[in-house]
């Protein structure tokens, strides 16, 4: 359960998990409820699956044929916190073709304030919602809940939810949320396939972590896989934003199931006060609890 005194719950926090899904027997009892034969096992023995290297925090690129994201520009490299050398902010390469002018135009900006030493956005480190299919790029542990009604995946870091339906389709005018709205269905007994539309179009909803924009025209299709050893998913996906890009683009992340480890309280935003008055993207404060 979330606490509220002493610490800033910022928008994740209106994600958290309700009582329901905190006693949800497949987390507390791991192995239990299995999906039906043929249908694609995510839960397991109801561990969590790891992003590969967890410092990917860039999409592995697609197949060829298939426009690749956004990366950082050639003349500033980037260095993650957990790569030899000096850590070093990301900046954009706004030359990608995928780019229409005026998303081209916004990032130039923001590159240009990282240059300058402005603290950039990424949600990954400022405790936001990644969105999607930004939240793949978050390194923790995601679990699974596998109804035959709904896919539900929780991520550890904050107990982020993301709900797939798999007995409806689109709605005709889904409100717009931080993770859209999902509907599904599975195939040749390995893969599920993720619809996603409704996504909310907010000055710090972005697709990737290199600030790159999306209207709320953006649509993804995911198709989770897991692997011939039952140990891996890859995770491939498309995005089409006719407001934001110029043709659709794709990627790839990588998970492997973790040990049988249960869902442990992990809460990004607590006790994160802006003690040196920088009110860099400031995470709202609850004055309440959820429940």
């Amino acid at each position: 359960m979330r606490r509220v005194h002493g610490m800033r719950a910022g928008v994740a926090g209106a994600l958290l998990l309700s009582a329901a899904v905190l006693t949800a027997p497949a987390l507390s009892a791991p192995g239990s409820g299995a999906p039906a034969a043929g249908t694609p096992d995510f839960m397991g023995s109801g561990a969590g699956w790891n992003m590969i290297n967890s410092n990917a925090t860039d999409y592995v690129d697609p197949p060829p044929g298939i426009a690749k994201p956004v990366t950082n520009d050639p003349r500033y490299p980037h260095i993650g916190n957990l790569e030899p050398g000096q850590k070093t902010d990301r900046v954009a390469d706004v030359s990608n073709p995928i780019l229409k002018s005026w998303a081209r135009v916004e990032m130039e900006k923001t590159n240009d304030a990282v240059l300058r030493g402005r603290t950039p956005f990424v949600a990954t480190s400022l405790c936001w919602p990644g969105g999607v299919p930004a939240q793949l790029l978050v390194p923790t542990k995601v679990y699974f809940l596998q109804t035959p009604k709904e896919v539900w995946m929780v991520w550890e870091r904050d107990q982020l939810v993301r709900r797939i339906y798999l007995d409806r389709p689109h709605s005709a005018n889904p409100k717009p949320q931080w993770f859209g709205e999902s509907v599904g269905h599975y195939e040749n007994g390995d893969t599920l396939v993720i619809d996603t539309i409704g996504l909310i179009e907010h000055p710090l909803s972005f697709v990737d972590n290199y600030r790159t924009p999306h209207t709320k025209r953006l649509h993804v299709v995911e198709r989770w896989k897991i692997g011939p050893d039952k140990r891996t998913i890859g995770v491939s996906f498309k995005v089409d934003d006719p407001g934001t890009f110029n043709m659709p683009w794709g990627g790839m992340m990588r998970y492997r199931k973790g040990n049988n480890a249960p869902i442990a309280e992990f809460v990004c935003a607590e006790n994160n006060q802006d003690y040196f008055g920088l009110d860099d993207y400031k995470i709202p404060a609850a004055a309440k609890a959820d429940f």
